[in-house]
């Protein structure tokens, strides 16, 4: 029970199930009495939930287990039980410590939004969701945490509702979502009547003493792995994430880096012993290689600040998933951690980038912003470095780690798909950088100015300590991986493999330093070839899946359903409709000849009818 963590244990996982949506709820209120209070609402419950979470980690000495009730009636017990251990403190430090940065950085960048109070309610609520899955023990409560970041998300990203680009995407996310959870609905029941539990700690353990049936727990694996394919936009359900970018810049870095795209890797590395008894963590690993290659492939060629930062969010979420699936939890979860901290520096960046260009997006119409936005400049290199995987910064470790457990326990496939992408990392995000901040403004614009406008301590701040964690979170891998595992971890290691990653990231920053600072001119030229025309637009449009889902989904399943309802509607339901006219003629024949005028005939239709009732009567105290 909740006593036994202490009073103030309790308190403090009281204020993460609770503060979220009572915070969310005051902030609208108040926000609507006065504009500037749901802020200051935000704040403070994001602080008061990342303080919360950091003395859950200081105070930790053994799981917390706490059992209450979802449904008991009758021979029916759901249980509703919060569970927190390692891997649970490490989500909530991301989820509040991310959410907080992220809520702060929004005072600036939200600041003129006349619709502050919904913002905060829903990113309040967002949080709410993501604290609510990885501090439940129990399907059906993950499940719940699950659908609350579907629907902030949902909000979030048609925040800006009245413009269609934005209305559209919240719908898309909705619905690539809901698909994938369709798969995880399917698993609860199927575990609940089959295996007699959705207690996650349980399946792992019914799975290492090989209890469970292998064939029942294959099925719900891969199940489950179509809902995590769905939020953390993995292939073919990535488009959603691309077209989430029309939501404010503050709501990409929670999605992307803090919270949701997070919360499919946590629910495989929550179930890893599941997952490694029943073989589903190849299937994972071939997936996450594929995805790993078109994120990183289609990222070079984007345009938009936002798209290359989301193309790179699907390929460093695959890294993770390729870590998870080759055997490695240490690996996956290390480059979790590592990329939900420098994602979000990157995405604010952009966001700090976007709010001084006068929300001028594409990176092409930009350049020059070092010298008017230093600060920015340095933080979000930082961030590039990370996520390019440069030592001595944190995302070397976790990459690294990742690509040799692929080479060492991958087939072919994966290593080398997932060796391409972890290589591309440093080419599409150098380009990016290169266009933002080098060379001369290439647009008509008021950038170089606006940087006067812009606060120091809003959105320099958390800039600053995200750039610094991720610098000095780097001398902390060991533990960090010790500390989500519970033992020491032999990492592998592949001689050559270390050399040759260097060495090619070397050659590629080289490359597309030269092809965009020096010799933009021969890269235009090379690009209007009409080969690498038709590989742009291949790339640039993410292999045209969206658009082969969005024929299927019309021509095949839609059009088919509304063909069925068509016939159906013409002739059966016609057939019915227009049946009744004969059908009432044909009754008002056969009673009409009753109407005869004679008085002998009434008497026998009297007795006639007065003998049907006497029959069915006798006939029912009969049976009674």
């Amino acid at each position: 029970m909740i006593y036994e963590i202490g009073s103030i244990g309790n308190i403090g996982v009281k204020t993460l199930l609770i503060a979220p949506y009572l915070g969310s709820v005051l902030a609208y209120i108040l926000g609507k009495a006065k504009r500037e209070l749901a802020f200051w609402v935000a704040e403070i419950v994001g602080a008061l939930l990342f303080l919360a979470s950091i003395y859950l980690f200081i105070s930790f000495e053994k799981p917390i287990d706490i059992t209450l009730n979802w449904i008991n009636y009758g021979d029916i017990h759901l249980p509703f039980r919060i569970y927190i251990d390692h891997l649970s403190i490490v989500m909530l430090l991301i989820a509040t410590g991310l959410g907080f940065a992220d809520i702060h950085f929004a005072h600036d960048y939200m600041g003129d939004d006349p619709d502050q109070p919904r913002y905060y309610a829903k990113v309040l609520f967002f949080i709410g969701g993501m604290i609510l899955l990885v501090i439940t023990k129990d399907l059906i409560g993950a499940f719940i945490g699950w659908e609350f970041m579907g629907l902030a998300s949902y909000a979030l990203i048609s925040f800006w509702y009245y413009k269609h680009s934005a209305a559209s995407a919240g719908m898309q996310a909705f619905l690539y979502t809901r698909l994938g959870d369709i798969f995880i609905l399917a698993a609860i029941a199927l575990l609940y009547f089959y295996a007699g539990t959705i207690d996650l700690i349980k399946l792992n353990e019914m799975a290492n003493s090989g209890e469970l049936n292998k064939t029942l727990a294959l099925v719900t694996a891969l199940f489950i792995f179509m809902g995590a394919i769905g939020k953390s936009g993995q292939f073919p359900l990535y488009p959603w994430l691309m077209n989430a970018m029309e939501g404010p810049t503050t709501v990409s870095a929670l999605i992307h880096g803090a919270t949701m795209v997070n919360s499919g890797i946590y629910i495989v590395a929550r179930l890893f012993d599941f997952y490694h008894y029943t073989d589903a963590l190849f299937i994972v690993a071939n997936v996450a290689a594929l995805s790993a290659f078109i994120g990183s492939t289609s990222a070079l060629v984007q345009k938009e600040i936002k798209k290359i930062l989301a193309y790179s969010t699907m390929s460093h979420l695959s890294i993770a998933f390729v870590g998870l699936g080759v055997g490695s939890l240490a690996a996956g979860m290390l480059h979790l951690v590592n990329h939900a901290i420098f994602k979000a520096l990157l995405f604010l960046s952009a966001g700090a980038v976007i709010y001084l260009a006068h929300h001028v997006k594409d990176a092409w119409k930009l350049g020059g912003l070092w010298k008017t936005a230093p600060f920015v400049a340095i933080f979000m290199a930082m961030g590039s470095l990370s996520l390019a995987g440069v030592p001595p910064f944190s995302g070397f470790f976790s990459k690294e780690m990742v690509v040799a457990s692929a080479w060492e326990w991958g087939n072919g496939f994966t290593a080398i798909f997932v060796t391409i992408a972890a290589l591309l990392s440093i080419a599409y995000i150098t380009r990016l950088w290169v266009l933002i901040f080098l060379g001369e403004p290439r647009h008509e614009s008021e950038h170089d100015h606006a940087i006067h406008g812009a606060s120091t301590f809003w959105m320099r701040l958390p800039l600053g300590i995200l750039a610094f964690v991720t610098l000095a979170i780097s001398l902390f891998q060991s533990d960090i991986v010790h500390y989500i595992v519970g033992k020491e971890v032999e990492e592998p290691h592949v001689a050559w493999l270390t050399a040759f990653m260097l060495s090619g990231m070397a050659i590629l920053f080289a490359i597309v330093v030269w092809l965009y600072v020096k010799k933009l001119d021969l890269l235009q030229k090379i690009a209007s070839h009409q080969f690498m025309k038709t590989i742009h637009n291949i790339l640039f449009n993410g292999y045209y899946m969206e658009a082969m889902i969005t024929w299927i989904s019309k021509n095949i399943i839609v059009n088919s359903i509304a063909r069925g309802f068509r016939w159906f509607d013409t002739f059966v339901i016609d057939w019915l409709v227009n049946a009744t006219v004969p059908m009432t003629r044909a009754f008002y024949r056969f009673f009409k000849k009753g109407h005869s005028g004679e008085i002998g005939g009434y008497i026998g239709q009297m007795v006639i009818g007065i003998a049907i009732i006497v029959i069915a009567i006798l006939t029912i105290v009969k049976g009674l």
